[in-house]
């Protein structure tokens, strides 16, 4: 499945019925196997002989509880190697995105605390303008959520076993419900933070190349 073929089935989703898609988080679990779908791509021969598998909503456990996470790439021996988290807002942005911004660095705290060396990513997604019946005229300030996710990603250098509540990459999706199919609006993200690539279209590139520098002796990834 490409990108493009997840976000036309997503469009499907969302117009059969706009309430239940967003409900139900049915449109987002479209984007939960593309990415397992991808990254299943990536794995080498060697991986999956001695059984490295990508589960979907595997329960993780963290530092004090259990996480449920949206994509785990998990070895049978040695636990979790790369994990993902995934969310979509669709209105009251302004209420809540702060809410769920502090809630997600927490998974990754916790998550880090127990597996240092996991290559942990978010992918986030916000409507160009919100979908919901009774707030359409809610602004969203994509910049600003650019920026902040900027703040979150990025656990790098020699000393990034120590760092916690940042994310090693991260994917922010600024998504137009009213085009067929949907349309990403990568730009606005790309103006706001220039320095720091946050396209979901390279995100299990980045994901991959980060643990592959971290792990040069592991054959798990083409």
């Amino acid at each position: 499945m490409t990108l493009e073929e997840c976000l036309g089935q997503m469009s499907e989703k969302y117009r059969a019925d706009p309430v239940a898609a967003v409900r139900s988080q049915g449109f987002i679990k479209l984007l939960h196997a593309y990415l397992a779908v991808e990254m299943r791509a990536r794995l080498s021969k060697q991986a999956v002989k001695r059984g490295v598998k990508v589960i979907e909503e595997a329960t993780i456990f963290g530092a004090h509880k259990s996480k449920d996470v949206d994509v785990a790439v998990v070895d049978p021996a040695n636990g979790p190697l790369l994990l993902i988290g995934l969310r979509s807002q669709m209105s009251s942005v302004g209420n809540n995105a702060l809410t769920y911004y502090q809630d997600i660095i927490g998974e990754c705290i916790t998550l880090q605390e127990r597996f240092p060396l996991t290559v942990c990513g978010y992918v986030y997604l916000h409507p160009l303008a919100p979908v919901k019946e009774g707030k359409e005229s809610e602004k969203i300030d994509h910049g600003r959520w650019a920026r902040m996710y900027e703040a979150i990603s990025g656990r790098d250098g020699q000393a990034y076993k120590s760092i916690r509540g940042v994310y090693d990459h991260f994917a922010y999706m600024v998504v137009d419900f009213n085009t067929d199919p949907l349309q990403l609006h990568d730009e606005l993200v790309k103006a706001a933070v220039p320095d720091l690539d946050l396209s979901v279209s390279t995100f299990i590139d980045r994901m991959v190349s980060t643990f592959k520098k971290r792990n040069f002796f592991l054959d798990i990834f083409e």
